[in-house]
């Protein structure tokens, strides 16, 4: 009877004892899950300051970068200035570099841990008052058309005076003019921009130091990464993205597996093989070979400066180029060493300038300033004549920047956008409400699962196993 009695007491013992422990557990549990909670209003807090915060400082950006594009012309290349808009501390800095033909503004807003940056490519705002489609100099020759030549927009040519021409013995031209013809001066506009890239400044990396098939991207807030591409002679396989320029001192092939977004692509002669896309700047003093069904995608540009040996620029059957192209000189005597030649079904958006030789059987989409055209058949040569060329500057879209190269008023275009930088404060709030969050989370599993565990079936299946050790 006493060791009944005994056992009955060890039993509401280790009842209450359990109780105890199983409300204290359950005590921590909710403080956990109460502290997760307060901690979670107060980042909660803390977050809708920063974004308030953010938004301010994006707009400080934006009012930042609308002072630097208005004012691109009077800043100096590559030196950084520090703008604070407001006169309240928050500082922003402005830098403008030159990339080929355009122009490359960097505006970062920095407030303590803060930064925000907008980067993005410039060219110059199509000009309304300059309509012109056409521009030939004026040598006393008249300018002739034949084919299915057509026209669209204001012209210069020699004499203010158009003529036909009837090539191969064909008759019954379809020529089609639009816009009033003007009489041209004895000497091209003058370019506004010279490309002039110094790469002995930097420190060049060697292409067979990268494996085959590397991707190498460089945002434009970084210095210039320029690769040195050896003695290789054909480009394939590889991946270049932003702020990257390639770098050959012999003629250089870029294969359609090549991928190469907005870079540089500098070599003594370059030809594009069949099949490529992408967006590249090519800069070449010899020759420029764009093979067939090529897509230079917007902004591509073509730039070819040479006085001492003939250069010329091809570009075969249904291609296209979306930028521009530029071959220009020093001297007048050596421009009849200077030619671009673009062939039927291919199309350029955009301006052409040829201190030279042009020979037109495709489409531009924009305005055309040569010194002379010319047409080389399979029977004959011919001086100033267009065969089934056109040029339509009036579908040229209201919106598209010019190259930065005529003499016209500056009104700077944003181009392309790079990269828009997040506040890192906002990142590390958001990281710690999720933290905290599945804590809390976790927390409150536990809690359910200590609960269940009170249910009345595990209570009276733990008593019923208790009585029966205790009998035993």
């Amino acid at each position: 009877m006493k060791n009944n009695i005994k056992n009955s007491i060890k039993y509401r013992l280790s009842l209450k004892a359990s109780s105890f422990l199983n409300a204290i557990f359950i005590c921590l549990i909710i403080s956990v899950f109460s502290g997760c909670l307060v901690l979670v209003s107060h980042y909660q807090n803390m977050l809708n300051t920063q974004l308030s915060m953010y938004e301010d400082l994006i707009g400080r950006n934006e009012s930042s970068f609308n002072y630097l594009i208005n004012n691109t012309e009077t800043l100096a290349y590559n030196q950084i200035e520090i703008l604070d808009v407001f006169d309240d501390g928050i500082i922003s800095s402005i830098e403008k570099k030159n990339w080929g033909f355009y122009d490359v503004l960097v505006c970062k807003t920095i407030f303590k841990n803060d930064t925000i940056s907008k980067i993005t490519l410039v060219g110059q705002k199509k000009n309304t008052t300059n309509t012109l489609a056409l521009y030939t100099t004026n040598y006393d020759k008249p300018l002739k058309l034949s084919g299915s030549t057509k026209i669209f927009g204001n012209i210069k040519v020699p004499n203010g005076r158009i003529e036909q021409a009837y090539i191969n013995g064909k008759e019954g031209n379809a020529i089609k003019l639009k816009g009033s013809i003007l009489k041209s001066d004895g000497k091209l506009p003058k370019i506004d921009k010279h490309i002039s890239i110094d790469v002995s400044s930097y420190k060049a990396i060697s292409l067979h130091s990268l494996d085959k098939g590397t991707t190498i991207t460089n945002g434009f807030d970084q210095p210039t990464k320029v690769i040195d591409l050896g003695g290789i002679t054909t480009l394939t396989n590889m991946v270049f993205k932003g702020n990257i320029i390639l770098v050959s001192s012999i003629p250089l092939e870029i294969s359609n597996t090549a991928k190469l977004h907005d870079i540089l692509v500098m070599a003594p002669s370059i030809h594009i093989l069949s099949g490529f896309e992408g967006n590249i700047q090519i800069i070449a003093k010899e020759l420029i070979d764009i093979g067939e069904n090529v897509s230079l995608r917007y902004p591509s540009s073509i730039y070819m400066k040479n006085d001492s040996n003939p250069v010329s620029v091809t570009i075969n059957k249904n291609s296209t180029l979306i930028g521009g192209i530029v071959i220009e000189g020093d001297f007048y005597n050596e421009n009849l060493k200077r030619s671009l030649t673009i062939h039927e079904n291919v199309t350029i958006v955009g301006n052409v300038y040829c201190y030279g030789l042009t020979q037109l059987e495709g489409t531009v989409i924009g305005s055309i300033y040569t010194d002379k055209f010319f047409l080389k058949t399979a029977s004959s040569n011919y001086e100033n004549v267009i065969l089934n060329g056109t040029i339509n500057r009036d579908s040229l879209p209201d919106n598209y920047p010019y190259l930065k190269t005529l003499l016209i008023k500056k009104n700077m275009q944003l181009l392309k956008n790079f990269k828009i930088l997040k506040a890192s404060s906002i990142v590390e709030s958001v990281i710690a409400i999720s933290i905290i969050s599945i804590c809390a989370l976790v927390a409150f599993t536990v809690y359910l699962n200590v609960i269940g565990q009170n249910k009345s079936t595990y209570y009276y299946n733990a008593k019923h196993k208790i009585n029966f050790f205790n009998q035993q």
